[in-house]
């Protein structure tokens, strides 16, 4: 790529997949993890539930955070909670 503009923004875009994709095996791998390990059938439904929910929640957050006003709002919130 010509410009150091369009190298950020392929690298933007490639995080977030990144970002998206260890997240969804991250989740997938403790599940299976838990479930060999737990013996409850209740830990074994909750985190089932978090498998399948975290990450498609999550999902648009990442994404989103290739918005400069997202950025921005995610700093300024950042900056808030770490003065407190």
């Amino acid at each position: 790529m010509p410009s150091s503009e369009g190298k950020h923004k392929a690298f933007s875009t490639c995080g977030s997949q990144l970002s998206v994709v260890s997240l969804f095996y991250g989740t997938s791998f403790g599940v299976f993890i838990s479930s060999s390990v737990a013996d409850s059938p209740w830990k074994a439904a909750v985190a089932s539930v978090m498998y399948t929910v975290v990450p498609q929640m999550l999902n648009p957050f990442i994404y989103s955070l290739r918005n400069r006003d997202m950025k921005e709002a995610l700093r300024k919130l950042t900056e808030t909670v770490s003065l407190l």
